[in-house]
C-alpha cells in the first residue's frame, strides 16, 4: 500500500494546481493565468495507479514571490513559509517548471535549496503540448539534473508515467523509513488547531507538564514524541502541536498545522481530532477527518473545554453530538468524547477510545460469518438492475485479505457495474454486522481476474 506525502513546487503560474488536480481528479484547485492565486496550500488524496484502495497525501503550496527571492533569497514571506515546511514534511517533492517559459533564475535557487535538504525529489516539466517546447525542455538539463518528466497537465498527457514515478518513490520511501525504538506501539496523532487543548490532553495523559501550556495559540514548540502504557500496551503519543514559533508567523501558524496534521495522519495508526466546545468543528477539521477516512486511519473525535458551554442539561451532549454528526456526513461513525482538560474530566476515556478502536482495527473475521453477512443483507435489498447489460450484479462470496485496515474483498460478475450507494450500504452492514465498531473499513469488489491481480500485490 503506498503511504507518504508529496508536495508540489515551483514558481507562479507553472501549473502546479493543474497538475494537482489532475493527480487528486478533482477542482479543487483555483486555476488562473494570474501568478499567486494559490495563496495558501491545497491539499488531497490521490489514489494509487493500481486502483487497490490505497493511495498517498500531496500538498499543492502556492508559488512563493519572485521578487522576494530575487532580492531576499527565500524571504521569510508567507508563501515561502508554508512551502518551506512542505518541503521539510513531506517525503518526496514534485518540483514543476515551465516548458513554455523555459529555465528562470528562481528555478536554478530553488534546484540548488533541494540539493541541499537531500530530499526526494521528482522533476517534471509542465505544458509540453507539442515538440515546438523541446529546445527549451533542454534548457533544464543545466541544471545537472539526471531526469525530467515531461507532462501537460491541462491535456493530461504524460501525467500517468509521472504518477507511477511518484508511487515508485513512496515505494523506495517506505522501504527504507527507519523504525523506531518503540516498535509495536499504537502511535495516536493528537491534531487540532492551535489552542484547542492538544497540550493539556497530552499533559494529562503523561502526568507530567511534557509540553508548554499557555493561552496563546501556537506556543508548543519542537515536537518530542512520548511512550506510555494502557492496560500493559504501549501507545506513543505523537505531539503534532508542535510547530516552533518561529518569528512573524501568528497569522500563518493555522497553515503550517496542517502540513503538520497530514505528516501525523500518514505516521498515526489512530487519529485524535481535538476542537472546542465552544468554536466546535472548522471545516478544516471536517477536512482533515475525511482525509484520515481517506487513508482508512480510526478517528476520535475529542470535544475539549466542554466547561465553556453554559446551562447544559441532559439532551446538551446529545444534541451537539447530533449536529456534529450531520457535518460529518459520510464519516459520521466516528466516535466523539467530551472533555474537559481543566476540570479533568473524562480524560482518562480517550485512551478507552483508542484502545477499542485499535482492537477494531486489527479484528479478523470468519470467512464463514462474512458470508453469512453478505447473504442476508443482499437478501434483505437487492441491487437494482443493470439496465445496459440487462442483468443483476451477483455477488459469490466474501473474505477478509489483512487488517489495519480491516479489508474486505467481495467477489461478483461484474463489479464495475455495482452503484456507489449500493457500495456504502454493503460497507455499512459489513461494520454493522460485524461489529468493526467506529473504525474505518474498506471493501473492494472484485471480478474473478481484478481479484487474482489483487492478491498478487497483497
Amino acid at each position: 500500500m503506498n503511504q507518504g506525502l508529496v508536495a508540489i513546487v515551483g514558481r507562479p503560474n507553472v501549473g502546479k494546481s493543474t497538475l494537482f488536480n489532475r493527480l487528486t481528479k478533482t477542482n479543487n484547485a483555483i486555476i488562473h493565468n494570474r501568478p499567486g492565486v494559490t495563496r495558501d496550500r491545497l491539499y488531497g488524496t490521490v489514489t494509487s495507479v493500481d486502483e487497490d484502495g490505497s493511495g498517498y497525501s500531496i500538498i499543492d503550496t502556492g508559488g512563493f514571490e519572485t521578487k522576494d527571492l530575487y532580492y531576499q533569497p527565500f524571504a521569510k514571506n508567507i508563501v515561502w513559509e508554508q512551502t518551506e515546511m512542505a518541503i521539510e514534511e513531506a517525503d518526496v517533492v514534485l518540483m514543476v517548471l515551465d516548458a513554455k517559459a523555459g529555465l528562470h533564475p528562481h528555478d536554478r535557487e530553488l534546484v540548488q535549496y533541494l540539493h541541499k535538504l537531500e530530499k526526494r525529489v521528482i522533476y517534471v516539466a509542465n505544458k509540453v503540448d507539442g515538440q515546438e517546447q523541446t529546445p527549451a525542455m533542454w534548457e533544464f538539463y543545466e541544471l545537472g539534473l539526471d531526469h525530467i518528466y515531461n507532462c501537460s497537465a491541462a491535456h493530461n498527457r504524460g501525467v500517468w508515467d509521472l504518477a507511477c514515478a511518484i508511487e515508485d518513490e513512496l515505494e523506495k520511501v517506505n522501504g527504507t523509513k527507519l523504525q523506531l525504538d518503540h516498535d509495536g506501539a499504537t502511535k495516536i496523532a493528537l491534531i487540532g488547531r492551535p489552542n484547542a487543548g492538544k497540550s493539556s490532553i497530552l499533559n494529562r495523559l503523561c502526568g507530567e507538564n511534557r509540553s508548554l501550556v499557555s493561552d496563546v495559540a501556537g506556543t508548543t514548540r519542537d515536537t518530542i514524541d512520548t511512550v506510555i502504557s494502557y492496560n500493559k500496551k504501549p501507545y506513543v503519543l505523537l505531539d503534532t502541536a508542535g510547530v516552533r514559533r518561529r518569528k512573524k508567523i501568528s497569522d500563518k501558524l493555522e497553515g503550517l498545522m496542517v502540513i503538520k496534521s497530514l505528516r501525523a495522519i500518514e505516521d498515526a495508526d489512530i487519529v485524535v481530532i481535538v476542537i472546542t466546545a465552544d468554536e466546535g468543528m472548522s471545516d478544516q477539521d471536517a477536512r482533515l477527518a475525511s482525509l484520515a477516512a481517506d487513508k482508512y486511519k480510526p478517528v476520535l473525535i475529542v470535544v475539549n473545554k466542554w466547561d465553556l458551554i453554559p446551562n447544559k442539561d441532559s439532551n446538551t451532549a446529545r444534541e451537539y453530538e447530533l449536529d456534529l454528526r450531520e457535518k460529518l456526513a459520510d464519516i459520521s461513525y466516528f466516535p466523539v468524547l467530551f472533555t474537559s482538560c481543566l476540570e479533568n474530566k473524562r480524560i482518562h476515556k480517550i485512551l478507552q477510545e483508542v484502545e477499542a478502536l485499535a482492537t477494531a482495527y486489527d479484528k479478523r473475521v470468519p470467512t464463514a460469518r462474512l458470508n453469512e453477512v453478505l447473504e442476508r443483507a443482499v437478501h434483505e435489498h437487492t441491487p437494482a438492475l443493470i439496465r445496459k447489460l440487462n442483468k443483476r450484479v451477483k455477488f459469490y462470496y466474501a473474505t477478509q485479505v489483512r487488517t489495519m485496515p480491516p479489508t474486505i474483498v467481495v467477489k461478483c460478475n461484474v463489479a464495475g457495474e455495482i452503484q456507489e450507494s449500493y457500495k456504502r450500504y454493503l460497507t455499512k452492514r459489513f461494520r454493522k454486522d460485524l461489529e468493526f465498531g467506529k473504525t474505518p473499513l474498506r471493501v473492494l469488489f472484485r471480478g474473478k481476474k481484478e481479484e487474482k491481480e489483487f492478491k498478487a500485490q497483497s
